[in-house]
């Protein structure tokens, strides 16, 4: 458990280096490079593929300062179901295969599409609500196929940054 604590602890404090490098007084929005995006997402895949569901807790748990706003990653399956999405819980088990943002599009469909035809990683475009706000604004997110180790699925991890 102490080892868990550390790591956990080394993680969160080495994060917030980036965020420093993507804030400005007069744009309070979260934005985050791409890479630091793709790395809290192989980090996760990395986690999936080597616990599976064991490593779930751990991903929950993680987050990612953009302009002092909390990032995080989300699992999802390729049918789309929801397998852990650490900010809106309620959508953890639900069927997101209908699931659209306010310009019709299927997000979460969009996720597995773009997996399917890009295993490694893609970027999809789509509106979110941040968290607090009452309207959802342009978002993209890097989505990358992984194999959870427990039950050789495959997972979908995914994180965004706000355009």
């Amino acid at each position: 458990m102490k080892k868990y604590f550390v790591f956990l602890t080394g993680t969160l404090l080495s994060v917030g280096a980036f965020a420093a490098d993507n804030c400005t007084a007069s744009k309070k929005t979260a934005v985050c490079t791409e890479d630091s995006v793709k790395e809290r997402v192989e980090w996760a895949c990395k986690v999936v593929e080597t616990k599976g569901k064991a490593g779930l807790p751990e991903i929950n748990a993680m987050r990612f300062e953009c302009c002092g706003e909390p990032n995080y990653v989300w699992v999802q399956d390729m049918k789309p179901t929801m397998i852990i999405h650490p900010i809106k819980t309620e959508l953890n088990g639900q069927d997101l295969s209908t699931k659209a943002d306010p310009k019709g599009k299927k997000l979460f469909v969009e996720f597995v599409n773009a997996v399917k035809k890009t295993p490694s990683g893609a970027w999809v475009d789509y509106e979110w609500t941040k968290f607090g706000e009452p309207a959802a604004t342009p978002k993209k997110s890097w989505v990358k196929k992984c194999k959870a180790s427990d039950t050789k699925e495959d997972w979908i991890v995914g994180s965004g940054t706000w355009l």
